[in-house]
């Protein structure tokens, strides 16, 4: 079944008012009909199901019939270094899918892609957000994984989180991905901090040290920037569930 997510503004009592890229979906691509159903969101990660009551010019309108139980989620935001825009792309479209709670562009020493002026930064962080939302309706995600404007290793929210866990490809034989699941539980608010091409330069892990960073080992692979956060989130979902 086909899912939107709506501004609560959309919504009006049991009726519901869609607009924009959604309308042009739902009358064009989907080509919908009075009758059909569909999964609606809102920002809040409440679902609900609704029926199609009919299209006019530019509006679709729906009647809201149910809502819908939630579904469990991963407490998981990602400090991605700034990539290339393909890998970058990609990450964001399988984090989602893989159920990220949030990601943050993160600007590293060694980071290929620098911070752009903030008209050009926005622009992509909008593109972002797109990406996002677009997957997380194809895997009928309940919540839209919120996409951060780009910011500075050092400026990072450290203090919001319970786990802060680095994947370092130097780091020591002892600082296992087990070990650090091992001492972790599901309802921990972790950040998950995922260096560039380049990898992590030494001073950087230091400085993640000192805001109480866990340095873990991915394993006996190099990963690609935009696959590490992936093969984690992959491994947290199936052992926790979610």
């Amino acid at each position: 079944m086909q899912r939107y997510f709506i501004k609560e503004a959309h919504l009006t009592d049991d009726h519901i008012l869609i607009k924009g890229n959604d309308f042009h979906h739902m009358k064009h691509v989907m080509r919908m009909i009075p009758g059909d159903r569909v999964i609606l969101n809102d920002r809040s990660g409440i679902a609900y199901l609704a029926v199609l009551e009919g299209f006019a010019q530019d509006t679709a309108r729906l009647k809201r019939l149910e809502q819908l139980p939630q579904k469990p989620r991963l407490n998981v935001t990602i400090a991605q270094a700034l990539i290339k825009r393909d890998g970058m792309e990609l990450m964001i479209a399988k984090a989602t899918e893989f159920g990220a709670l949030a990601i943050i562009p993160t600007a590293f020493t060694r980071s290929i892609v620098k911070i752009e002026d903030e008209d050009t930064a926005a622009k992509k962080t909008l593109r972002y957000q797109t990406i996002a939302k677009e997957a997380a309706e194809q895997c009928q995600r309940n919540h839209v994984p919120i996409i951060y404007g780009p910011t500075k290793l050092k400026d990072l929210p450290f203090a919001d989180f319970d786990r802060i866990w680095v994947a370092y490809e130097a780091a020591k034989s002892e600082d296992t991905l087990n070990h650090a699941i091992a001492n972790a539980n599901p309802n921990d608010n972790i950040l998950l901090i995922i260096g560039p091409e380049g990898g992590i330069e030494a001073a950087e892990i230091a400085f993640l040290k000192t805001r109480n960073a866990e340095i873990i080992d991915l394993g006996i692979r190099i990963l690609r920037s935009e696959t590490a956060a992936l093969y984690l989130l992959s491994v947290l979902s199936y052992l926790w569930g979610r």
